[in-house]
This record gives structure tokens, C-alpha cells and sequence, in this order.
């Protein structure tokens, strides 16, 4: 919070600043025929004595324009300003005066009197109220921009909460399915694979409600659905997860891997009669997270790639949501010799410790 506060006061003072350089030149070329004409430092201190006084002002005047924002209550709201810009027009006034006045008895020349108020009134009181107008315009602009940002926000979260709720009942009726299949082939492994399934499924209704977690814990997930099909296709699935120590404490989309791995079981893997592999490998690499799923099943050419399966189709969409263009996903392969995905998303520590580099399964 100290620190927003800090970076919106920089932002006001550089802008108060920007307009006392900006109209540096004009003060100075109006005091020319003064009896004692200033000096461009001297012309600048005006500008920025001026506009510095606004500068303090303009706090209150944003919360003014926050606190009786034209969203609601337009009319309302609308004279209520023309009711505030007034005092505050005088308040300026006021404070610039007394700036002044401290400024003159600090000054090499104290005796020089200030401008009379009355002439400032004439001077700045129009102006002062152009500006106050001004601030409260930038007010209501911000205000509209933060609910938009809010707005875009929480429609992203939806979105991305309708794409993860069609991955769940995607992968449970396959593997539910396949349990189907075993019920009166093999009773015993149908109860031991119901087991499993009901681990996995607590341990997906544990995350369920946060977007991201650790690589870590993606690998742990990963690890009990490819239990369940090692026992499904008897030990034709063979799967490696070799990642860099410093990686598995970053963060990455919740379900990022087992739609991946989930597709390459199923069209890849699971129609030869002999099986296969499948690779996993995540690196660090000047501040991207770098992951790779490749597998040696049947392949598939560019035309099926585009428009392959729940789970690719998803995990993309959710990538561009989350990341937009701070992320790659690529797919390359050549029928009958695999498919390899590459990801690539910013890293960031989730701030879980943990020692496992490589896991087999």
C-alpha cells in the first residue's frame, strides 16, 4: 500500500513538474518588461511555485472526484462540483499566496511586497477552476479504467474457471471408462484402480480453487493419474519427469500437465500394442520456465495438431488468458515417430522448498 502511495505522489510531482517546465518560457517572456525581470531559474521557480501548490491539491481533489464520481447520481454529483471548484479555486489561491510570502522573507529582497490577493483572484481564478475540472476529468477516467481492469479481470477468471471445469469430467469419464472395461476382466484391479482414482480426485479438489501451484505439486498430481494408467494398459506406459532442482518451486497454471500427458496416452501411446515413452523435462532459463513433454507414440500431422483434443486446445487457451504474450506453446511432430510440445511461461517461485530432481514412475 506504501509503496502504490509513493509511486502515484512520484507520478503527480513529475507531472506538476513536466507543466512548470512546460510553461517556463511563457513566464519568463511575460516579465520581461518588469522593472526587474527574472532570470530563467527565477522563472522556473514561478512556474513550479505555482504549479507545486496544485501538486499538493491534487490528492484531494482525485478523492473528491472518486468520492462523487458521474457513474451515479450524474446531476448530483455534477453541482456538486460546480459547488467544490470554487473554494478550491480560492484554496490555491490562498496557499500560493502564503508560499509566496514565505518564499519572499527567505529571499535576498524580503521588502519586495507580493502580488495583492485580489490580483491573483483575477489572474488564477478562472484558470484554478479549468484545473480543478481538469483533475476531476483524469479522476472519473482513472475510476472508469480501474472497474474496466476489474471488469476484464474477473471475466478472465471465469473463463479460465469454464476451461478447467471441462478438463476435470474430460479425464474422469476416460478413466472411469476404462475402469468399466476391468469390472469383469480384472475385479481386483478395478478395485485398486478406484482407489487410486478417488486419491487423485481429493487431491484435484484440494487445488481446485487456485489458478497456479507449484511445479512440485503439478509433478505430484501427475504422479497418481499415471499410476492409474500404468495399471490400465499393464505397464505399457513408461513415463520420466527429469526437471532442474530450481524449477520445481515455480509456479505454473494448475493442470498443466496431465491434459498434455492425458493426449499423448490416448493418441499416442495407448493404440500400439507395445506402448511407449513419454519425457518430461523443465528447465530455468533467464527468466523463463522452459517445459517439455515429448512422447514416441504414433504422431500426428499438422492438420490433426491444430485441432487435437480437449486438452491442447484448453491448456492453450489458458496459457494465452494467463500469460498473453509472455508465453510460448509450440507442438511439432512426424507421424510415427511422436509428438514433442514445448512451453515456455515467466518464472516465478511459489515459495515451496523441495529436493526431488527426478522421478520415475
Amino acid at each position: 500500500m506504501m509503496k502504490r502511495h509513493w509511486k502515484a505522489a512520484c507520478v503527480i510531482l513529475g507531472c506538476w513538474t513536466f507543466l512548470a517546465l512546460l510553461f517556463t518560457p511563457q513566464t519568463y517572456l511575460s516579465s520581461l518588461r518588469s522593472p526587474t525581470p527574472p532570470t530563467w531559474a527565477q522563472a522556473f521557480a514561478a512556474s513550479l511555485t505555482l504549479f507545486y501548490v496544485w501538486a499538493a491539491l491534487t490528492p484531494l481533489v482525485l478523492w473528491l472526484g472518486r468520492r462523487f464520481t458521474f457513474e451515479r447520481h450524474l446531476w448530483r454529483n455534477l453541482l456538486l462540483h460546480l459547488l467544490l471548484c470554487g473554494p478550491v479555486a480560492l484554496l490555491h489561491i490562498w496557499l500560493f499566496q502564503t508560499v509566496n510570502i514565505l518564499l519572499r522573507a527567505w529571499s535576498s529582497n524580503p521588502n519586495q511586497p507580493p502580488a495583492p490577493l485580489w490580483a491573483l483572484l483575477i489572474g488564477l481564478g478562472a484558470t484554478n477552476i479549468m484545473v480543478y475540472w481538469a483533475i476531476v476529468a483524469v479522476s472519473q477516467a482513472l475510476n472508469y479504467f480501474r472497474k474496466y481492469q476489474e471488469r476484464e479481470f474477473r471475466l478472465s477468471q471465469a473463463e479460465l474457471q469454464a476451461l478447467r471445469t471441462q478438463l476435470h469430467p474430460h479425464f474422469l469419464f476416460n478413466t472411469l471408462n476404462a475402469i468399466a472395461e476391468l469390472v469383469y476382466s480384472d475385479p481386483k484391479v478395478a478395485d485398486r484402480t478406484i482407489l487410486r482414482l478417488s486419491e487423485l480426485l481429493r487431491f484435484s479438489l484440494a487445488s481446485q480453487k487456485t489458478q497456479e501451484v507449484t511445479l512440485k505439486e503439478e509433478i505430484d498430481f501427475l504422479e497418481k493419474y499415471v499410476e492409474i494408467h500404468k495399471t490400465l494398459m499393464r505397464d505399457r506406459l513408461n513415463v520420466r519427469v527429469n526437471v532442474d532442482p530450481e524449477t520445481l518451486d515455480a509456479a505454473v497454471p494448475n493442470m498443466l500437465l496431465q491434459p498434455l500427458v492425458e493426449n499423448a496416452i490416448r493418441h499416442g501411446i495407448s493404440p500400439r500394442p507395445e506402448g511407449g515413452n513419454i519425457e518430461i523435462h523443465a528447465r530455468r532459463v533467464d527468466g523463463q520456465l522452459y517445459v517439455e513433454i515429448a512422447d514416441d507414440g504414433l504422431g500426428m500431422i499438422e492438420r490433426e495438431a491444430a485441432q487435437s483434443g480437449v486438452g491442447l486446445i484448453n491448456t492453450r487457451e489458458r496459457l494465452k488468458h494467463l500469460y498473453n504474450d509472455a508465453h510460448t506453446f509450440s507442438l511439432s511432430s512426424f507421424p510415427g515417430r511422436g509428438v514433442t510440445i514445448r512451453i515456455s511461461v515467466p518464472f516465478r517461485e511459489a515459495g515451496n522448498d523441495t529436493n526431488d530432481t527426478n522421478l520415475n514412475y
